[in-house]
């Protein structure tokens, strides 16, 4: 249960696994190693034997050593796709900003697919220590977005967005300390441009501006140096730790694990906050009541079948397991009497002149990260879907 001061509870990442938590890869590395074992023992050759062993150790290897967070089954699709994708050209072609086809239409980022995204800046206290005002935008924000999962609501993808950076320091004062800048964002992903504003408005959440032609070129033009055009736009070069543009260098993170436990309205804060040119982004769409019950019902069923393995083979069962079982079945319950469900994909871009300086960003942002209690990990060779995560619209959860 929330506290009263704590009012938020997200759930845990999904993991995709078929037995004993093992993912595919793993499953299938263990079983070739097996099938390898065995091949050797019976083969009657002392040769036979050796390879047989090797290659039985290899599988274990690939099914349980990790490598910077991954295992080395998840790195063979990474590594493929980096090797074979296209490393230069556009981050995105196909995506243009665009005015309203109709005077009442804001401007949109429209999407090769046809999707539009409408961004709205809103302006607010973003610390609760200035003013009381955070909690109640939280909940005006909360509230709207849990109407979003009512019966015959929008099939929306909502983005919110938090820019930071240094702030600008007064020509006629240059010793004074600039401090920094720090932009929030809503954005609504639909078929059709969505007047945001108007929405936050009627949910209470005043002080929405929608983004005009420039307003959005001037949000995606500020991540790169100036004369480049957009980050969509200008030329890029994919690189296994990080993307070149022309002048700048850019790395993206996803959020692997979000807190545990209940937190209120301003746990990112220490990410959302900074001189480094950050682009925090987290994607939420509402899934459908069948499917977040279905989905739900397989993880518990997948964890029950795991226990009764690992209780047969007199194992003891893991804190962790005891702790995801009982908030799958918490959410079961919450499921059941009707309350809806939300898929969240959390990135983090990172922005810099050269590489020494998105490095040194790099080691701030993941402290800050273990602040707020959660786990980000980098994109490695796969940055620029990871950059184009931050980017409003792009990533559908």
């Amino acid at each position: 249960m929330s506290s009263p001061d704590a009012p938020y509870e997200l759930g845990r990442a999904e993991r995709r696994g078929s037995v004993l938590g093992f993912r595919v890869g793993q499953a299938l590395a263990a079983a070739v190693g097996a099938v390898a074992f065995v091949a050797g023992i019976g083969s009657g050759s002392a040769a036979g034997l050796v390879a047989g062993v090797a290659a039985a150790l290899a599988a274990i290897a690939v099914a349980t050593v990790p490598v910077g967070g991954r295992g080395l089954d998840e790195w063979v699709p990474v590594a493929a796709a980096h090797v074979a994708r296209v490393r230069g050209g556009a981050l995105c072609a196909g995506a243009s900003v665009q005015p309203g086809e109709r005077a009442e239409d804001p401007a949109h980022l429209r999407w090769a697919d046809g999707t539009a995204t409408v961004v709205a800046v809103i302006s607010h206290r973003g610390l609760r220590a200035l003013a009381a005002e955070p909690r109640a935008f939280g909940e005006s924000v909360a509230s709207w977005l849990r109407g979003l999962g009512s019966a015959g609501a929008p099939s929306w993808t909502v983005t919110l967005l938090t820019t930071t950076g240094p702030g600008r320091s007064s020509r006629g004062a240059p010793w004074v300390d600039p401090g920094m800048r720090v932009t929030s964002c809503i954005a609504v992903s639909a078929s059709e441009p969505v007047q945001v504003a108007d929405a936050l408005a009627a949910a209470g959440v005043h002080g929405a501006v929608d983004l005009g032609v420039a307003g959005l070129d001037e949000l995606l033009g500020a991540r790169i140096a100036p004369g480049f055009g957009t980050i969509l736009g200008c030329d890029v070069v994919a690189r296994w730790r990080l993307l070149e543009a022309p002048a700048t260098v850019h790395a993206a993170f996803l959020v692997e694990e979000w807190p545990m436990g209940s937190v209120d309205e301003q746990f990112l804060a220490p990410l959302c906050t900074s001189r480094d040119r950050r682009t925090v982004a987290i994607s939420i769409r509402v899934e459908e009541l069948g499917r977040a019950r279905e989905r739900t019902a397989r993880a518990r069923t997948a964890a029950a079948a795991d226990g009764q393995l690992i209780a047969r083979g007199g194992f003891l069962a893991s804190p962790e397991a005891d702790r995801d079982a009982g908030r799958d079945a918490s959410r079961a319950s919450e499921l059941a009497v009707g309350h809806g469900s939300m898929r969240l994909v959390g990135a983090v871009a990172l922005d810099a002149r050269d590489v020494l300086g998105l490095e040194a960003a790099c080691v701030r942002l993941l402290a800050d990260a273990a602040t707020c209690g959660v786990r980000l990990r980098r994109c490695e060779g796969d940055h620029r879907r990871g950059v184009l995560a931050t980017v409003p619209g792009w990533c559908v959860p």
